[in-house]
């Protein structure tokens, strides 16, 4: 191996007078030439002569000739540049490259065969690009600058300059970015803003190819400032209009939803019927707190009050039984024994109670149950009865108020009370003594279940009128 890198070096000597490597540079998109000559008199007819292009260690032959015929015209696909058969005669085997690009970098290696020994040259070839012309733009702030230029190699620096001389480069961000073809596309960003008229200048430098290309603007505060006061005011307004849009929209939807509930509260003062609500339902289920909310909702120059009895332990539970709500309409409660079973020695008095009760007052009925409480199979068919008896005694079943809807298993009850024959299933928040903020939604919930009862009374007072032949 020593011997041959020395027989090389000498051949090279000997054809390349003196020079080891040629090193050639070339700009991208122009002519190459380069240079191969040997002694026509040592070169026989069927010695060959080629030339090799090696990238990273891996050579391609791109030229192949033996006695002036090309060995290669099959394979079109390899070959690279060209050379001129009629002058292989004069000893000249020199590779012209038309159109270099960035793909033609490499080593090149011509080699002849001559009668005294192989001769070779060797060269590099370094392809340069120059960049295109930057482009300079700004932004409607007037305090940032984009310089950009695509195309070059090697990366290209970047300069700003402004007319006064000043050098504005350390305020700029720059990137390089190599592209597909292997070139490299430059942006760089001033940010700065300008008191005084200024002319600033972007430079984009190719250093091997001692090439430079200039961009300028004229900057004149005020002057690009209109547009952007136009666009500001324009954007201001529009933000402006949308916003008295959104207040105008909450004021109609405020004032509107006060209009439905005075609405709701002027129909529950017109019911004229004597009207009796029964809510029946456990201990600690919330019976006492929705009649306290629906007189709440209802009475709205009145504070909260405790009117139910809430928060109150049995033998004191629920007291008083009734509470007024108008002259015409009143809320009572049915207690139910606290343990599991619904029904106990109380069912026949209840039962014989409403039942003489209904002949004078409209007894709309309401099953209150709290979501935090999941039914038991038990429970289930204890409900099941309570609701066939209230049929019994008043022709429909009834509704079903679940409270502390947010608490619990609100979507898993509602289907179950309307599989039962529940008409109406509300679910409440509850207003209570401890969180009795007055909200129109909140009120809006009680007062349409308070309507809801007393359409359910005149319908049911309806269904139990006798048919007349």
């Amino acid at each position: 191996m020593k011997l041959f890198s020395i027989g090389l070096i000498l051949l090279v000597i000997q054809c390349t007078g003196g020079s080891l490597v040629k090193k050639i540079t070339g700009v991208r998109g122009s002519d190459v030439w380069i240079e191969c000559m040997f002694d026509a008199a040592k070169m026989s007819q069927d010695k060959p002569v080629w030339w090799l292009h090696c990238e990273n260690s891996d050579c391609t032959k791109i030229q192949h000739f033996i006695g002036g015929v090309d060995q290669l015209q099959d394979r079109a696909a390899s070959r690279r540049g060209r050379v001129y058969p009629d002058k292989l005669r004069e000893g000249n085997a020199s590779l012209f490259i038309e159109n270099v690009q960035m793909s033609d970098e490499g080593h090149y290696e011509c080699s002849a065969i001559l009668t005294d020994g192989p001769c070779t040259t060797i060269y590099v070839l370094t392809v340069l690009a120059s960049s295109e012309p930057p482009q300079l733009t700004e932004a409607l702030d007037t305090r940032s600058f984009t310089c950009s230029s695509r195309n070059g190699f090697p990366p290209a620096l970047v300069t700003w300059t402004g007319g006064s001389g000043m050098n504005y480069t350390p305020d700029s961000v720059t990137q390089h970015t190599l592209n597909p073809e292997g070139l490299y596309d430059v942006v760089s960003k001033l940010t700065r803003r300008f008191t005084e008229e200024e002319t600033i200048c972007c430079t984009v430098w190719n250093q091997p190819l001692q090439e430079h290309k200039t961009n300028c603007m004229r900057v004149t505060p005020g002057q690009e400032t209109d547009d952007q006061h136009i666009i500001m005011m324009a954007t201001l307004i529009s933000v402006a209009l949308f916003i008295l849009a959104c207040v105008g929209f909450m004021i109609y939807r405020y004032f509107k939803g006060r209009q439905n509930l005075a609405t709701k509260r002027e129909r529950i003062s017109n019911c004229s019927n004597d009207t009796v609500i029964v809510l029946i339902g456990k201990p600690e289920h919330g019976v006492p707190s929705l009649i306290n909310s629906c007189v709440y909702a209802y009475k709205t120059d009145e504070p909260f009050k405790n009117r139910a009895g809430a928060m109150r332990h049995p033998p004191h539970y629920a007291k008083p039984e009734e509470v007024p709500l108008t002259e015409h309409i009143t809320i009572t409660r049915a207690l139910l024994q606290p343990e599991d079973r619904f029904w106990t020695s109380e069912r026949d008095s209840y039962l014989d109670n409403w039942r003489r009760e209904a002949q004078s007052h409209r007894r709309p009925f309401v099953f209150v149950h709290s979501c935090t409480e999941m039914l038991t199979t038990v429970a289930k068919d204890e409900i099941k009865e309570l609701f066939e008896d209230i049929k019994s005694v008043t022709g429909s079943y009834p509704f079903t108020g679940l409270t502390k809807k947010n608490q619990g298993h609100a979507e898993e009850l509602v289907p179950f009370f309307h599989s039962l024959g529940s008409k109406r299933v509300f679910s409440f928040d509850n207003y209570t003594i401890q969180e009795h903020k007055r909200r129109a939604k909140r009120d809006e919930e009680f007062l349409d279940f308070v309507n809801a009862c007393i359409d359910e009374a005149v319908d049911t007072e309806l269904e139990m009128v006798p048919l007349t032949r």
